[in-house]
């Protein structure tokens, strides 16, 4: 038996009488969860419940603190959700022919391993199109641009994948897409934004500076300046920008709660409330983003759950001190 300290996905190769990680014979494609022991063979029997709460558990991982709570949006739909986000920026990404065949397998009905049950379940609750999977699961490897020259090259990369989560959305949603594709693709945008900007720190440790070229030429800055790690008046004026430019994303992404049930509108106006947050901490030179992560405290995520009930305006920010 071989325990997995994080979440992993254990390969194995096409070789006749192959092993590793104490499993015999040629296995596409096995998930398991962390600290789960791996199995000497694949279980007869798939367990829904634990691959629904599997699936959730690496659906928060990734989210971080933009991940719902309290839940106000319909739950059966996060949870069709959580498998879409984890399958997507989990084993998606590493371009592996292993991973594509077992996702060819899940969606002719013979899911392999937990996180395959749940989104081959996702899948098939919304009646999503084996087109549209494929076409979300082939564009996540995809690399995001490092230091994109402008705005637009950045929203060039990130558009079609979040149109493509968008567009399961609203399936699962069952709400007209001509309607909210448009809005729902900038809301998801400016959450993936929120998302870079939190965790700026984390990409320029890896030699990333995911954020556009004329916006730090704009402020005067360098990627040196952001390296440092110091709020520079240069390195303040350019996190500004992104801010402001990350809310009118947030902004025009409002109108898809107009389009959609209210329980999920509230939903998506809390996601909004505590991005705002986030964004709040970014932006105020008194946070130290390069020591201090942004977070979001119990109490502010209940009065954003509370604010959700009303229409969210776009000059409501919430207080960073809060």
């Amino acid at each position: 038996m071989r325990s997995m300290t994080n979440f992993q996905h254990l390969v194995i190769d096409e070789r006749i009488g192959g092993r590793v990680g104490g499993v015999h014979g040629p296995r596409e494609l096995l998930f398991w969860g962390a600290g789960t022991p791996v199995p000497t063979r694949m279980p007869e029997k798939l367990d829904y419940r634990h691959a629904q709460r599997f699936a959730t558990r690496q659906a928060r991982e990734i989210a971080g603190e933009l991940y719902p709570g309290p839940v106000l949006m319909p739950r059966g739909m996060l949870r069709a959700l959580d498998p879409v986000l984890a399958v997507a920026m989990g084993p998606a990404r590493l371009r592996r022919e292993a991973f594509r065949i077992a996702l060819q397998q899940a969606l002719r009905g013979r899911p392999d391993g937990p996180l395959m049950l749940a989104l081959w379940s996702s899948a098939t609750a919304g009646e999503i199109d084996h087109p549209l999977v494929l076409e979300l699961m082939d564009r996540m490897p995809e690399p995001m641009p490092d230091a994109p020259a402008t705005r637009a090259e950045l929203l060039e990369e990130l558009r079609p994948r979040v149109e493509l989560v968008a567009r399961w959305a609203l399936r699962l949603a069952q709400r007209d897409q001509d309607a909210a594709i448009g809005p729902a693709t900038h809301l998801g945008c400016g959450l993936v934004l929120t998302r870079l900007l939190a965790d700026l720190p984390q990409h320029l440790s890896a030699g990333k500076v995911p954020l556009p070229a004329e916006d730090l030429a704009a402020a005067g800055a360098t990627p040196e300046d952001l390296v440092a790690g110091v709020r520079t008046p240069v390195v303040n004026e350019f996190l500004s920008r992104q801010v402001d430019w990350t809310r009118s994303l947030l902004h025009d992404g409002l109108p898809v709660c107009d389009a959609v049930g209210s329980r999920l509108a509230r939903g998506l106006r809390a996601a909004v409330l505590r991005a705002r947050h986030l964004l709040d901490q970014v932006g105020d030179p008194q946070c130290d983003l390069f020591r201090r992560r942004p977070t979001i405290s119990k109490q502010v995520r209940l009065r954003c759950a509370v604010r959700a009930w009303w229409p969210v305006r776009a000059d409501s920010p919430q207080p960073p001190s809060a």
